[in-house]
């Protein structure tokens, strides 16, 4: 049987609404086993329908609708229709007029986590990007900005706190042990941005003094006896605060800032205007229970969702293709934030490291799309590393061209023009223009192309001349792409001379294919698209040693991490070779690749943090990707092998440095520290994988002599990793130690799903997920096992026999009868169909046949088709 397949929304058919919502004044009463919505609404005619008959057509689904009325009276069943997903009242005849509507819903049974639903004991919301409308009937797209009043009623024992947008203006009790609380949001916003909360919470409180003398409030709501874990998300609230006002002039603009922390939640936390709703991940943390990288996580994502009351509130996108606009400029913002309180050149490689592991697969695999897509079925399928990190790329191209200077004045300009609008990716590029004075017409084809760009670059040099030609190859798609679209971007390079110095050149390419000539002494080393500038695959054949001079003497971080990446890579490909032809792991180290790390590891001037980068190997993931039909045992093989090799080899520095970071110091969240704690880890993993007494002695030592969550989590995944049951003291004491918090027992959930033994991987998993720790329903958990497992644990979710992918079909199924997102995002797994042996291939299409058997949700029927397309 040929599943219906669900409609497809596309770009090119953007309308106007015939409607506009003036106010909207709503009333939630929450009792034991209901909710009661009333909803009264000032609807006005846009200007080109006034004086017509119109039908208006409101969003709603998944409630009980009890009453219509228009003008306060009641409409008879004969002047609206009422379907799954639509209530239409036909004929509307009036330019202005009141529509009030009442309806039922049920937050308790809500197990999808969008629209109003319970998490733990509370009630919140998820409306981005079309969860309001399952709370009532509405215009349910951004471009429809209404004026929000919200009055909010419950038991008062149960639900002591009661929080919406915008400020409080009253509170009171009401008979029978009831209460209401009032708040009511002074600028105009999608309905996606509006947010309510019930619960009882501790409560951190601060205050906040903008630019311009204002006290702000800021309240962050916690479940009960997690008070002490809000002093670094406040921080991080009052620092980005406070860097918004220096980096781009923007003051927070309403009298109260609340942050609520929720366990249930499909994303990492939502911008909604004056009471962000976060996933408590991106919210709690002390240095017991909390890894470095969670700190930091903290500190970015509070960034970025405050970034958006200016980028993606006061300014939002006209519709859901304009995604980009928000979510890629504030992305932008918020690395920026981050550099600037951290290390920028750490932070620049974390960035890329990622963008180039995760977003590159993205471009590479059956969900391509451009940063500004032109269909889709489900738009939750669109919050993307596409959308997001290449979005902010494509930003940061900008301000590379145009200069910060202009960059700013441009942000200013962008402010001025459209405060208060819903507009499109073309309005912003537009402000740029203005403020720089710089064409960026062709620059807007990145908006539009998919894939990732592929610079080939060919050198000669003769007669004192060196020419570099540079054609731009682009993957091929199916999508739609006009003619002529050729890619505009800024391209720096550095010239490497035999004396060890650099000579920086700073390029904008404009075509597909563009010779550029230079003239010199000697032929040099190009270092290539320092400090990333441009988001593409380079293809240009270094010689080895090549890769070794620049790994010495290059002082752009970006560019000596990848030189250091491509030697690792050079290694572990001759290995896989060696191995795959005649079954042999590689002994061996060549003595200029030790030469060469040698000084990299002595050289005092290289910090901590950016050390331990340079000593991390190319995931299993990365090495996948680039091979066509790949061996994930034998991938798994020769990276354990490498990484066994560098224990070996260089243990006593390792051994020293790891002693030497040990010493006893206070924790501090600064650069320093960070570096401390990576470079002391990174030491620890090449020792753990020695598999020598003195390795796994350290290893026994740095377990029960942790401090800090950083340290005792990385040695509880090098037990795992080295193949100990699940009855070792480090795995059951980690679990007796930590199983009164929720947040850490992710770490021991998804440690074992990353790196447990392919042949003990599913078993073990099939015990996890009965464990009474483990909860069923919470995104946070579903994610931790299932999805940890298949984009980790490659060798096991890889399996020739297809167990893995069976496995996991079988979950995606049973998570997307209540939680379509978390499902989509896990089918998201067999991204690599394209690039698997026959055999594999043939176990992951049954496995997605699977998941397709009955009638999968939208979000999961978008994905799954593309990858059986």
């Amino acid at each position: 049987m040929q599943l219906a397949q669900p409609k497809t929304i596309f770009l090119k058919d953007y309308k106007k609404s015939p409607f506009t919502i003036d106010t909207i004044n709503l009333t939630i009463d929450i009792f034991n086993d209901v909710t009661h919505v009333t909803s009264t609404m000032r609807i006005l005619k846009s200007d080109e329908f006034k004086g017509k008959n119109v039908n208006l057509e409101l969003n709603g689904e998944s409630f009980i609708l009890k009453s219509i009325k228009l003008n306060g009276e009641a409409l008879t069943s004969e002047k609206f229709q009422v379907s799954s997903d639509k209530l239409v009242v036909l004929n509307v005849a009036l330019d202005d007029f009141i529509l009030e509507i009442q309806n039922d819903i049920n937050p308790e049974t809500n197990k999808a986590c969008e629209g109003f639903y319970q998490s733990g004991d509370q009630f919140c919301t998820q409306c981005e990007p079309e969860g309001f409308r399952k709370i009532t009937y509405f215009i349910d797209r951004p471009d429809v900005m209404a004026k929000f009043k919200t009055r909010m009623t419950s038991d008062k024992t149960i639900f002591p706190f009661l929080l919406s947008n915008g400020n409080r203006v009253a509170t009171g009790d009401l008979p029978e042990g009831r209460h209401f609380m009032e708040w009511e949001d002074p600028f105009r916003k999608p309905s996606y941005l509006f947010a309510m909360v019930a619960g009882d919470f501790d409560v951190a409180r601060d205050s906040f003094i903008t630019m311009k003398g204002r006290k702000i409030d800021l309240e962050i709501y916690v479940d009960k006896g997690n008070l002490k874990k809000t002093a670094h998300a406040m921080h991080s609230l009052k620092n980005s605060m406070k860097w918004d006002e220096d980096t781009f002039g923007l003051e927070y603009d309403l009298n109260i800032y609340m942050i609520v922390a929720v366990d249930s939640f499909n994303m990492g936390a939502m911008e909604n205007k004056g009471l962000n709703i976060f996933n408590s991940t991106y919210t709690l943390a002390d240095e017991k229970s909390a890894t470095d990288h969670d700190f930091q996580n903290i500190e970015g994502v509070i960034g970025h969702e405050y970034f958006h009351n200016w980028t993606g509130n006061r300014v939002t996108c006209r519709d859901w293709f304009q995604l980009t606009l928000k979510e890629g400029l504030t992305v932008y913002r918020d690395q920026e934030f981050s550099s600037d309180l951290l290390s920028r050149a750490v932070k620049r490689l974390e960035d890329v490291r990622a963008l180039k592991e995760l977003q590159f697969a993205e471009d590479a695999g059956p969900l391509s799309h451009p940063i500004r897509p032109s269909s889709y079925i489900e738009i939750n399928n669109f919050y993307t590393r596409t959308i997001y990190e290449k979005g902010a790329e494509v930003i940061r191209m900008i301000e590379t061209m145009i200069g910060k200077q202009n960059f700013r004045k441009g942000m200013d300009k962008y402010f001025e023009l459209f405060d208060g609008k819903a507009v499109t990716t073309e309005d912003f590029v537009h402000a740029m223009e203005l403020a720089s004075g710089k064409n960026l017409s062709q620059f807007k084809n990145w908006y539009s192309r998919p894939g990732t760009p592929t610079l080939k670059i060919n050198t000669e040099f003769s007669g004192g001349e060196l020419k570099i030609q540079i054609d731009q190859k682009y993957p091929a798609t199916n999508l739609p792409v006009n003619e002529g679209n050729v890619l505009h971007m800024p391209f720096h390079i550095a010239f490497l001379g035999s004396d060890g110095k650099l000579v920086e050149q700073s390029l904008e390419l404009t075509k597909l294919s563009e010779t550029f000539s230079f003239k010199m002494l000697e032929k040099p080393i190009l270092t290539l698209n320092r400090n990333f500038t441009a988001p593409v695959v380079i293809d240009f054949p270094y010689a080895f040693s090549e890769l070794l001079q620049i790994m010495s003497h290059e002082t752009d971080a970006y560019c000596k991490y990848e030189a250091t990446q491509q030697v690792y890579e050079t290694l572990l490909k001759e290995d896989l070779k060696l191995l795959t032809e005649s079954g042999i792991l590689n002994p061996e180290l060549s003595l200029d690749f030790k030469g060469a790390l040698e000084k990299l590891l002595n050289d005092e001037t290289i910090d901590h943090s950016f050390k331990s980068y340079l000593l991390t190997l190319p995931s299993e993931n990365t090495l996948a990707q680039e091979n066509l039909a790949p061996d994930f045992d034998a991938i798994s093989l020769v990276r354990n092998n490498l990484q066994k090799k560098l224990g070996l080899t260089f243990q006593s520095w390792f051994l020293g440095v790891h002693e030497k970071l040990s010493a006893p110091q206070p924790f501090e969240l600064t650069p320093k520290a960070y570096g401390i704690r990576a470079l002391k880890n990174q030491c620890l993993i090449f020792l753990a994988a020695s598999m020598t007494e003195l390795g796994l002695k350290k290893l026994e030592v740095h377990y029960k002599n942790a401090t800090n969550m950083t340290e005792e989590a990385q040695a509880l995944t090098e037990y795992i990793k080295i193949g100990v049951g699940l009855d070792h003291f480090a795995v059951k004491g980690f679990y007796e130690k930590w199983k009164h918090d929720s947040l850490v027992m992710l770490k021991w959930f998804s440690a074992l799903a990353a790196h447990s033994p392919k042949s003990e991987a599913l078993a073990r998993i099939e015990i996890l997920e009965k464990d009474v720790l483990f909860l069923k329903d919470v995104p946070n958990y579903l994610r931790s096992l299932y999805l940890t497992f298949a984009k980790s644990n490659l060798d096991a979710f890889h399996a020739k026999d297809g167990s893995g992918y069976q496995f996991l079909a079988d979950r995606i199924k049973m998570i997307d009868g209540f939680n379509p997102q978390v499902a989509s995002r896990a089918s998201t797994s067999f991204s690599l169909i394209n690039r698997l042996d026959p055999e594999r291939k043939e176990g992951m299409q049954k496995a997605l046949k699977k998941i397709m058997e009955g009638s999968p949700s939208r979000d999961t029927f978008e994905v799954v088709s593309k990858y059986l397309a």
